[in-house]
């Protein structure tokens, strides 16, 4: 429902902020001819100034907004970009557009750079390598007279004739800012787009449906960095210089501030955020000089605590607060019962062509996983010791064993989350032994996990859809509509595992139980040969364990599916498995089919008579 909403006040918030830019030279006086000192220009002066901020920005809110990544070096490409305009002129004569069309090459050949380097740390390490790198090149530009001017600067760039008006420059900037605000909300709306979302929500499911994280992370940072570029240009362009202090560690603050206060939740909240920085920065400084700083971050303080969101989000919450005393708004959190699940559909799942059956025959029982002497050791702790496994092709294969029999660790090592100590997997005939868990995915291996993991702020329907995108090696693309695509078959299978009525819902709201069916949705929606299933049916009700299994059985028979799971209901082991393998202190105990199992008197002291004791 609130994205809903959102649709509904994003265009007119847009169109407002169109108009409102383009009102400022009017108000000016047009077709007067630049001159510092008129203050009737000053007006477009700040107009233009809020364009190439809102670019700056919202390039940024490409890294923090979509991808989840916290830089401090953004100022370094703002920088680069105004040195490129600057230095071409200066030393090779270059017109200033030409080197506004070289900023954002050189730009993304600096982020693309720094990138390779900071990406190998992650969390706060990483943003302070970013600091770091920023840093790096402003001493470069500080201390390099003989290219950048050192601690001066570059001064007295020459314009064009055609852009001595200044109120024709603040056109020429708003258009440039316009095209690669298309370019960028395009980008984001795209399935490459619905990637980077993926990875802000939660990395380790994008790398389990096939997302090569650090590959889309050091695309976004190297795109983010050409339009900051881009940015820096039109700065050179309309100030006519370029100085080192563009680039010192805290101008990092600006793009941060900004996106703050106008939202980093929506495209065109960091647009909002730098016109109203504009303002505040003009009114604060003439007027409490002294006291800019703690005003400023005072009314950034405030915002962050009323309005999380920044100013893009106010009309959410004026909605919100009207609906606090309608039934609506508690229906919109309480519909997710917790018993989706029971009002699956076996059938429909099974009809989904989003599902791909197996290329092998129902009869063939080939290995298809085969596991050699793993092993995996956390110092003097064996995790998992010498396991030899077989999983034929279509086969339902558990594991089973105590707490702590390395179960988990022997899917983690399966999947790519963990590299063994010793041992080989392979995989349809192919090695996949320590290779990352994208490519695992890649190679048709899907999984859940023992603690729930989807992509809680994108709707029920996103998680499924830019699953299968991933999937299916979509997410490159860089344009169409992420939200349109696979839209049907991901509708199907929401309504098989009964969530169909929670589709457009958040999926962070759902109850334990439905984000339990959410995550098995995407197991199925992988269409993966084999499908890994840590504990699938934690935390449900008995029928709605019975439903689950049966969709999970209804499933993998009709689409040709291998299943490897682990799990402590016995009733769900014996129900479903056709092999079983029991695992004790990171080794196998044993493994037979499930009537040998429940007869084996060495299991049943190790474990099945443990499990009865408890209950």
């Amino acid at each position: 429902m609130r994205g809903l909403e959102r649709r509904h006040w994003r265009w007119p918030a847009a169109g407002i902020l169109i108009v409102g830019a383009l009102l400022v030279p009017p108000l000016a006086g047009l077709g007067e001819q630049l001159n510092p000192d008129s203050s009737a220009k000053f007006p477009i002066f700040l107009g233009t100034s809020a364009l190439v901020l809102s670019l700056w920005a919202i390039s940024y809110n490409l890294m923090l907004g979509y991808a989840g990544i916290v830089s401090f070096a953004h100022a370094a490409y703002y920088g680069v970009g105004a040195y490129t305009v600057a230095i071409l002129f200066q030393r090779y004569h270059v017109p200033v557009l030409a080197g506004l069309a070289l900023a954002p090459v050189v730009a993304a050949l600096v982020g693309f750079l720094s990138g390779l380097v900071a990406l190998r740390a992650v969390r706060l390490y990483f943003s302070l390598l970013t600091l770091a790198i920023s840093q790096l090149l402003y001493a470069i530009a500080f201390n390099w007279y003989s290219v950048t001017g050192g601690d001066n600067g570059i001064h007295g760039l020459e314009l064009p004739d055609f852009l001595s008006d200044y109120s024709i420059l603040y056109y020429f900037v708003g258009a440039a800012v316009g095209v690669c605000l298309v370019l960028m909300f395009s980008l984001v709306r795209s399935p490459f787009g619905a990637a980077l979302l993926a990875i802000r929500e939660n990395r380790e499911r994008a790398r389990s449906v096939g997302i090569n994280v650090r590959a889309y992370e050091l695309a976004v940072f190297t795109i983010a960095a050409a339009f900051a570029g881009v940015a820096g240009g039109l700065y050179a362009l309309f100030e006519q210089q370029a100085y080192p202090e563009q680039l010192y560690w805290t101008a990092n603050a600006q793009p941060v501030v900004i996106a703050l206060l106008g939202g980093i939740g929506s495209f065109l909240g960091p647009a909002l955020g730098a016109f109203i920085y504009t303002v505040l920065d003009n009114q604060l400084s003439k007027n409490f000089a002294y006291q800019f700083d703690i005003l400023l971050g005072g009314i950034v303080l405030a915002v962050v605590l009323l309005a999380p969101g920044g100013f893009a989000s106010v009309p959410d919450l004026i909605g919100q607060l009207r609906r606090r005393f309608s039934r609506e708004a508690e229906s919109a959190v309480a519909e997710s019962s917790g018993h989706a699940i029971e009002a699956s559909d076996p059938g429909r799942a099974a009809r989904i062509k989003a599902i791909q059956a197996d290329r092998l025959p129902a009869d063939t029982r080939e290995p298809l996983l085969v596991i050699e002497g793993l092993s995996r050791h956390f110092g003097g702790l064996r995790a998992v010791s010498g396991v030899n496994l077989t999983v034929h092709a279509l086969d339902r294969h558990a594991i089973i064993g105590p707490n702590g029999a390395g179960k988990s660790t022997l899917f983690n090592l399966i999947t790519g989350h963990l590299k063994p100590t010793a041992g080989r997997v392979r995989f349809g005939g192919r090695d996949i032994t320590g290779k990352p868990p994208h490519m695992i995915a890649k190679a048709g291996i899907g999984r859940t996990f023992q603690i729930t993991m989807i992509f809680p702020k994108l709707t029920v329907l996103q998680n499924l859809q830019y699953a299968m995108l991933a999937h299916r090696g979509r997410t490159v693309r860089p344009f169409g509509r992420a939200d349109r695509m696979y839209r049907d078959e991901a509708l199907d299978l929401l309504a098989a595992v009964g969530l169909g009525p929670y589709a457009e819902l958040p999926a962070g709201l759902l109850s334990h139980g439905d984000q339990r069916a959410i995550e098995l949705a995407i197991s199925l929606a992988l269409g993966s040969r084999l499908v890994l299933l840590d504990e699938p049916t934690a935390g449900m009700s008995a029928f709605e364990t019975q439903k689950a299994m049966e969709l999970v059985r209804r499933v993998a028979q009709e689409k040709n599916l291998t299943l490897l799971f682990c799990e402590h209901d016995m009733e769900v082991v014996f129900g479903t498995a056709q092999t079983v393998t029991v695992m004790n202190q990171g080794q196998v105990l044993t493994q037979g089919r499930p009537e040998e199992i429940r007869n084996d008197p060495e299991v049943k002291r190790v474990y099945l008579g443990e499990l009865e004791e408890t209950a």
